[in-house]
């Protein structure tokens, strides 16, 4: 079930190595950021998933969450992200090394979790944990492509 995400932390190590890189046509932010706030959020969320009470989970239609889940899309420079998501200093390679061994192992956890598991997102609302762990993939195919246009 988490294999993408796994396949996905793969291909974020070599950016890491690479050195934090600036394209302001790509991005206000340079690679390291995206890196951070990307596995700030695969770290986050599957915190939450493994304290959820699956009692909590109240599902409702949202408009938003439905195209992105569908098309597997988010597009560039329209979403807003929590602001406990968003790395207020840049990380230094080690750390972000840290936090990428530290995602490794919390998406492998993914595995074993009680399939009632849910995770509240503040736009899309409530999402079970097949949904939350589709959201998480297509959330950091989405950074990966910004590393990619960065890099390129």
């Amino acid at each position: 079930m988490s294999d993408q995400l796994y396949n996905q932390l793969t291909e974020i190590k070599p950016f890491i190595n690479k050195g934090d890189i600036e394209n302001n046509k790509v991005s206000k932010k340079g690679t390291y950021w995206h890196i951070d706030h990307s596995l700030q959020i695969l770290n986050s969320i599957c915190e939450v998933l493994e304290h959820s009470n699956p009692g909590d989970y109240q599902p409702k239609f949202s408009f938003t969450k439905f195209i992105i889940m569908k098309t597997g899309y988010i597009p560039r420079g329209k979403g807003r992200a929590p602001k406990q998501t968003l790395p207020q200093n840049i990380k230094t390679k080690e750390e972000l090394l840290i936090e990428l061994d530290k995602a490794e192992k919390a998406i492998k956890s993914l595995n074993t979790l009680p399939s009632n598991k849910t995770f509240r997102h503040p736009l899309f609302g409530w999402l079970n944990l097949e949904d939350t762990i589709k959201f998480m993939g297509i959330h950091t195919h989405h950074h990966i492509k910004i590393l990619r246009d960065i890099v390129k």
